[in-house]
């Protein structure tokens, strides 16, 4: 059996927790200063509208809509010291799926990463769509399957959405003198800084809060209004009119899957259905895939569209009967092709050693090992090919935590993708 060597420390490990939203901060700092509250910005020498279009608006392209936004006359002919419109201040930073951007007059059309939104714009998500949309103060917004929202204002100081149906995941920057607010069609929920979700599914609304304090005002009526602190939850416009703030759901407790085709927690009292999201990155701005159950048990082969082989983040939450929905509990799973083994298992032998061991369906040729501190395999500690049929010892590791690992057989030299398989294991503190 080999035994790879393992003696390097640990490399800077590259972290997944918002990847998309650091790489529209920092594409935003280096291409331009930021332009001040209101969506403004101060011709300097040698400005023109086409590098103003691509610093803010993510394409030299873009420059008709400078133009025509502050009737410049002559585009070759900017002055110094004069103040232009910049528009919206909202741009998409992740897209997965069908996910679909209507801008009147015109017809719906499909959304790419990268895109400029206005005020007015509609966002649409399908069945296996997902989008993420940064703003200039870092704030994100994450439209999960099965939603629609539109952007209403988003100016530097405020931004404002209206949720149309589905839900909506907010992650508020905490920034004094800007204003954040996502509306239903019953309530308006303002918030100065934080993490909340809403929603508008099957007629009924409700807001979650998960970080800081959210204002729920209602739209019509008496403009009651109700604050909602850290973990609590409250279903909006109930048919008996009461405003009840409740404790949310805590998160499900996961187990052991029995195979790597499924997802599976514990069930909580009180819940009424279970979410289970997966994510390319842990912050779960990246998100790739949803399902929901009136059970904590996922089968991933029931997912509208397949997941490509690897890794992926994932999050259970539990709803209550009236919509609201619950804290989750977090985890990592690999998703393995059909042909792939169809088990595993990570063992320690001693000395800081671990054995691992899958089962194998080609039986011949050499196999590829791979592992990792994260499961974007950005720094892998042992990468090595051999003759390893069924298994590998690699050691000894040097520190507690989590290790992920994952194997794919070679045919000639060529990887036999649909062979790829992984899992990961914790090892204690000594």
């Amino acid at each position: 059996m080999a035994r790879p060597a393992f003696g390097q420390r640990l490399a800077a490990v590259l972290s997944l927790v918002g990847l998309a939203a650091s790489a529209f901060a920092q594409g935003q700092e280096a291409k331009a200063p930021p332009a001040p509250a209101g969506g403004a910005y101060q011709v300097r020498p040698g400005d023109t509208l086409w590098s103003l279009s691509d610093k803010f608006m993510n394409s030299p392209l873009q420059w008709p809509e400078l133009q025509r936004k502050n009737a410049v006359p002559v585009p070759e002919r900017l002055k110094v010291g004069q103040w232009l419109k910049l528009g919206s201040r909202a741009a998409v930073l992740h897209v997965a799926g069908s996910v679909s951007m209507q801008r009147a007059p015109g017809p719906e059309q499909a959304l790419t990463a990268g895109t400029t939104l206005e005020p007015g714009d509609l966002l649409s998500t399908g069945r296996d769509g997902f989008v993420t949309v940064g703003f200039a103060d870092g704030s994100r917004v994450v439209m999960p399957s099965n939603s629609s929202a539109q952007l209403m204002e988003a100016d530097g100081q405020q931004t404002r959405l209206t949720l149309r149906s589905g839900s909506i995941e907010s992650y508020v920057e905490k920034q004094r003198e800007r204003e954040f607010e996502i509306r239903t069609r019953s309530f308006s929920l303002g918030v100065k800084g934080t993490h909340f979700r809403a929603r508008a599914e099957g007629g009924a609304e409700a807001l979650e809060v998960l970080e800081g304090l959210v204002r729920a005002t209602e739209l019509d009526g008496g403009r009651r209004s109700v604050d909602v602190g850290e973990f609590e939850g409250i279903p909006l416009g109930a048919g008996d009119g009461a405003l009840e703030v409740r404790g949310l759901l805590p998160p499900p407790v996961l187990r052991a899957p029995h195979d790597r085709s499924t997802v599976e927690a514990q069930a909580v009292a009180g819940a009424a259905a279970y979410r289970l999201q997966l994510a390319n990155d842990s912050g779960f701005l990246q998100l790739a895939a949803e399902l929901r159950a009136q059970r904590p048990y996922f089968a991933l082969q029931t997912l509208p569209e397949p997941l490509g082989t690897g890794f992926y983040h994932t999050r259970i939450s539990a709803i209550d009967a009236q919509g609201v929905e619950g804290r989750s509990s977090e985890g990592v799973t690999f998703v393995a092709p059909p042909q792939a083994p169809t088990t595993s298992e990570a063992r320690a032998a001693g000395g800081g050693l671990w054995d691992i061991r899958w089962t194998t369906r080609q039986g011949q040729g050499h196999t590829v090992f791979e592992l990792a501190k994260t499961p974007d395999f950005a720094s892998p500690l042992v990468v090595t090919s051999g003759a390893y049929a069924s298994g590998v010892s690699v050691g000894p590791l040097e520190g507690p935590g989590r290790y992920y690992w994952r194997s794919r057989e070679q045919a000639e030299g060529e990887s036999v993708l649909s062979s790829e398989w992984g899992g990961s294991f914790e090892v204690p503190p000594p």
